[in-house]
């Protein structure tokens, strides 16, 4: 079947293999995107590779490679595929909501604080961000500070006695 300038056809373990007719990045990163949709990652990740070269300032082109990395579990991959992207539009919510969810899962809660209120300046309005904005001061309420764990006693006991010896030679 023709997608985008592109003859996909499925195997039989139902993989697409995707042949080439037309050579145009643009929808050759449409084409990766619906790859991503279907799940089928490896291969949408495999076509932003090859085509993002060919367009460096493509910035959905980005975002989809970013996103079919974050789905396909490479968080690092995809934290510096959203990172360039950020370099083309510092204010682009897809990238900012992923860098946040990225660094949410990581368990950086910090991070993840930063993030999302980077999407709330650009977007106030943002029901979501800010619900996970607020989950996230809530559990940095929960969690006590290390410190209280690991504090030092309040009185310092003085140094035992030596013992003195039973046996004197």
């Amino acid at each position: 079947r023709r997608l985008f300038g592109r003859m996909v056809t499925w195997t039989k373990q139902w993989k697409p293999k995707v042949v080439v007719l037309v050579d145009y990045p643009g929808l050759n990163l449409r084409l990766a995107n619906e790859l991503r949709k279907a799940g089928h990652l490896s291969e949408a990740i495999a076509l932003c590779r090859e085509c993002l070269p060919k367009q460096p300032e493509h910035m959905s082109g980005y975002i989809v490679f970013g996103q079919a990395l974050y789905e396909s579990g490479d968080l690092s991959g995809a934290r510096m595929v959203f990172e360039q992207a950020l370099s083309l539009d510092p204010e682009n919510l897809k990238a900012l909501r992923h860098l946040g969810d990225i660094a949410k899962r990581e368990g950086d809660t910090t991070g993840a604080r930063r993030w999302y209120e980077r999407v709330l300046e650009a977007d106030p309005r943002n029901d979501d961000i800010a619900a996970q904005l607020a989950t996230l001061t809530t559990l940095v309420r929960l969690v006590p500070a290390p410190a209280a764990f690991f504090a030092p006693p309040t009185s310092v006991s003085p140094m035992p006695p030596v013992p003195t010896p039973l046996f004197s030679m």
